[in-house]
């Protein structure tokens, strides 16, 4: 889907031409003029990113940027400015600024870049977005200084650690891999484009982005002036920011204190988003009580677990599991004391099936256990160990219940299909093994119970 992007400019030669250099790169863009018809276009539109060229009736663009961050937080804006007004800009909530003398390439270069982040923190963050991070609130974190000389690193280092509350490490680029490669990745990486020779410091960046141990890492590239082919590029291969490789010329140090404190800022919030996203998958495939998987997550692993066996030409066994007599525990001593047996026997299932097998809880005493390449031999003897398991051992009632012990048994069905019997889909031979193993189970109830049954090999079609 293509982007939607909105130009704000109060200048109407600057505005046209903005909206010209971004539509023949096939963006959806909009010019506004005024105030009026921003917040108009931004309530009906919901543009991806606003490209503030300039300031709009009488509103300067560093006010313009404070109103927009207070009034749409999570919006994506790309400030035009030059000198102290890009620090200012920033500091009022800007997600990037540019000179507006910027070359085409790259401005293209920004914009891809920042739509790429914002998209990456959609995708991850599934609704629920939170405030963007103010500036003086450093996030703190480890930075890793990556410069073309030991010099230029320390002097990096003096110029920033009394502005960041971080600690930074001086590595080259063998010490910097290694130590992602040992699980001890920092949080930003500023990286010269040019360490030992031309453009290696983006060979760095491109390794760096593609190990698993780093790949989450914010980073930073310093460039010489006017190497703004080497910067997009930078921009291109996943670096959020570029920043002049001298920090010591005025206005440098305050421009890097606060794009580095931004991106720490972000990475933060993107490694919030994504410990909320994978929290967000656990609850949807868990059982809420027990913390096996539930029903909709095991019932398509089933399939799963089928087609491999179609492909390899190997067994695969499936158990379902019932309590005995489980009402009477809740009737008995109530619905904690049920809740209770059900988690001690969820343990019990787990510590037996350990990581040979999937267990899940498919709702109230009935379980599920699915052994990948296993044979009958094989499934029964785990099926009679689970079957120990429960009835060898009470359970703890909780002092809310009475307290005490309570024992319970287990009836088992086993069902193992051989895929050379199947004709048909590997979701047809699930539905059959699960219905087989539960006809198992129903004969193992009905023949007194605490048993395992063990289901007749038959082809299906």
């Amino acid at each position: 889907m293509t982007a939607r992007i909105l130009v704000a400019d109060g200048v109407a030669t600057s505005r046209i031409m903005l909206k010209v250099r971004l539509t023949s790169a096939c963006y959806e863009v909009e010019a506004v003029s005024s105030c009026t018809q921003l917040v108009a276009s931004v309530e009906s539109n919901r543009p991806d990113l606003i490209l503030l060229g300039s300031g709009l009736d009488d509103r300067d663009l560093v006010t313009l940027c404070r109103a927009i961050a207070q009034e749409w937080p999570q919006m994506t804006v790309l400030a035009l400015a030059d000198g102290e007004t890009r620090i200012q800009a920033l500091q009022a909530g800007a997600t990037a600024t540019l000179p507006p003398s910027v070359d085409e390439p790259m401005l293209l270069a920004r914009i891809r870049c920042l739509l790429r982040d914002a998209e990456t923190g959609q995708a991850t963050g599934l609704a629920m977005a939170e405030m963007a991070a103010p500036f003086d609130n450093a996030p703190g974190g480890e930075v890793t200084l990556v410069a073309d000389s030991p010099a230029r690193a320390m002097r990096w280092r003096h110029l920033l650690q009394g502005r960041l509350g971080c600690s930074f490490a001086i590595r080259n680029p063998e010490e910097a891999l290694s130590a992602a490669a040992s699980g001890l990745p920092s949080d930003l990486y500023v990286i010269a484009a040019d360490i030992g020779g031309r453009g290696d410091g983006l060979r760095l960046l491109s390794e760096l982005r593609s190990r698993s141990g780093s790949r989450d890492a914010a980073f930073v590239v310093a460039t010489e002036p006017h190497r703004d082919e080497m910067a997009a590029i930078a921009l291109d291969l996943g670096a959020g920011e570029v920043l002049p490789i001298d920090l010591s010329e005025l206005g440098n140090v305050e421009m890097a204190a606060l794009t580095l404190r931004n991106q720490l800022a972000r990475k933060r919030r993107s490694d919030h988003r994504r410990a909320e996203a994978q929290r967000t998958l656990i609850w949807a495939m868990t059982d809420p009580l027990t913390g096996l998987f539930n029903r909709r997550y095991a019932l398509p692993r089933i399939a799963e677990i089928a087609a491999e066996a179609m492909r390899q030409d190997h067994l695969f066994a499936v158990l379902a599991l019932d309590l005995d007599h489980f009402k009477a525990v809740n009737d008995r001593h109530g619905h904690a004391a049920g809740d209770a047996v059900l988690c001690d026997i969820a343990r019990r299932l787990e510590t037996v099936v350990a990581d040979r097998g999937l267990t899940a809880r498919l709702g109230g005493e009935e379980f599920l256990v699915i052994l990948p390449r296993t044979g009958e031999h094989e499934a029964y003897r785990m099926a009679e160990e689970i079957r120990r398991a429960v009835e060898m051992r009470s359970t703890l009632l909780p002092r809310l219940s009475g307290g005490g012990m309570v024992s319970v048994t287990l009836s088992v069905g086993l069902a193992v299909s051989d895929p050379g019997l199947h004709v048909g889909s590997p979701e047809s031979l699930a539905d059959i093994s699960l219905e087989r193993a539960d006809r198992a189970l129903i004969a193992a109830k009905t023949r007194g119970r605490n048993r395992v049954m063990l289901a007749a090999f038959q082809a299906t079609h």
